[in-house]
């Protein structure tokens, strides 16, 4: 018989029984600058054998998977957009998945579009599983940057840093070159330097980006640094350097080929504004309900019993307990005591 302990479930968010604000696998994300997380879905189809969250097919620490209603999180943004009050915001979909795998993307980026202040929306993608006329109709939805998270251009190594051969770089390359001279939608890519393992590759994806059409009004390429998470994976062999080395790399990269890869923030016009309210402290006890798993194993979704149903003051608690206890859990009243509550995503422990 099989140990439901050991599979994924899919929970569909669609009700406001669970917050929008608070976890980082889905719903709204706020860091304090006027850029503002949205995350529709954790699903991904591919396994990278360096993906920070463990995502994909092969996890062997996820047990839930999330799709989120496009209304709640259009509500959830258009609420916190009021709340920011600056008419500069700019709306960048990405999440613990692809959201190029979210059925109501067009839909989700219209619905963001229409808000006034939102002048920008990007997504965090690594467009395969898209075509030309979904690429498109996101262009016509408002969409206005893809960030496309592409590692090498070897056919060999994508499959193997993917972990799954359905991955086609070759597909990739062919979308991004229709959307640059198709659409509005501009296009910058970032690969995540691996060192040890896609040290030259690095060195071609930047010499293509600058010669192939992307980065119309922003960098063509961000060359992300391999930082190690807890849950995430870490392929054998890779050298992990500390910030200085890597800035230092990309230094050495910049004078070899004779193209800028390190950028301030101004180049993406962030700026500091008005956060969302830390609601509980560090140490704090609030009695919960335990509504669904949590993305990895041992981990739950707790809704506040005391609520406003506001998307300014309601937060989703990431409860951490033994897997073995689900039957017992769920659906149940505890009261837990926050431990972490960095960037308003908030972990708690049964008292």
């Amino acid at each position: 018989m099989l140990n439901k302990k050991f599979y994924k479930k899919l929970i569909y968010i669609n009700d406001f029984s669970v917050p929008m604000v608070g976890s980082l696998a889905f719903g709204i994300v706020d860091r304090g600058t006027n850029i503002i997380e949205v995350r529709p879905t954790t699903i991904c189809g591919l396994s990278c054998i360096f993906c920070s969250v463990n995502a994909g097919p092969k996890s062997k620490v996820r047990w839930a998977e999330f799709i989120v209603s496009k209304d709640l999180l259009i509500d959830a943004v258009n609420e916190i957009v009021r709340y920011k009050n600056v008419n500069n915001i700019e709306v960048h979909i990405d999440g613990m998945g692809d959201p190029g795998n979210y059925k109501d993307l067009v839909e989700l980026v219209q619905g963001i579009k229409s808000i006034a202040s939102v002048k920008t929306i990007s997504m965090q993608t690594r467009l395969y599983m898209l075509n030309e006329k979904k690429i498109k109709q996101l262009e016509e939805a408002g969409l206005d940057r893809f960030n496309v998270s592409i590692d090498s251009l070897d056919p060999i190594l994508t499959k193997r840093l993917a972990d799954n051969e359905i991955y086609e770089v070759s597909k990739v390359l062919e979308l991004i070159d229709y959307t640059l001279k198709n659409t509005k939608i501009d296009v910058i890519i970032s690969p995540v330097l691996l060192e040890n393992i896609n040290d030259e590759e690095i060195k071609k994806l930047v010499i293509w980006a600058y010669n192939s059409g992307l980065g119309k009004k922003w960098p063509p390429i961000l060359i992300q640094k391999f930082i190690p998470h807890k849950r995430g994976r870490i392929p054998k062999g890779i050298h992990i350097s500390n910030w200085k080395e890597f800035n230092e790399k990309l230094h050495n990269i910049e004078k070899e080929l004779g193209y800028k890869l390190l950028f301030d923030s101004e180049v993406f016009n962030i700026t500091r504004v008005r956060a969302l309210p830390i609601v509980y402290d560090i140490g704090e006890k609030v009695d919960v309900k335990i509504i669904d798993r949590g993305i990895f194993k041992g981990e739950f979704l707790g809704a506040p019993i005391n609520r406003s149903y506001s998307n300014i003051e309601d937060r989703v608690i990431t409860v951490v307990a033994p897997s073995e206890l689900e039957d017992s859990l769920v659906g149940s009243k505890v009261k837990v005591r926050i431990i972490d509550n960095n960037d308003n995503i908030y972990i708690a422990r049964i008292q």
